[in-house]
């Protein structure tokens, strides 16, 4: 399920399942909003995702560009999703745990 809340003075993300590109197009706008009107550090929490597409990699690079990599977190990540940000190249650039 897609939720967005702030909690703890972070902007935290929960994502459904799957990520894909259906997913995203439906979720994009509302993320982008809502990154770019609180300012505050923002959480992306993947318990349960299973499965990403590229889309989702779009998502988070511009969530993370926005608020600076600093402060953009993904929790609750699978080894299955870390494993498509690892070929991407990614692992080292976002903070993934």
């Amino acid at each position: 399920m897609f939720n967005i809340a702030t909690q703890s003075d972070r902007l935290t993300c929960t994502f459904p399942e799957r990520m894909d590109t259906l997913a995203c197009e439906k979720y994009q706008a509302q993320i982008n909003q809502q990154v770019s009107q609180t300012g505050l550090p923002v959480t992306f929490d993947l318990a349960g995702v299973g499965y990403v597409a590229s889309s989702f990699i779009r998502i988070c690079l511009r969530a993370a560009q926005a608020v600076g990599r600093d402060h953009f977190d993904m929790i609750n990540v699978a080894p299955e999703v870390k494993k498509v940000f690892k070929i991407a190249g990614l692992d080292h650039q976002l903070n993934i745990r």
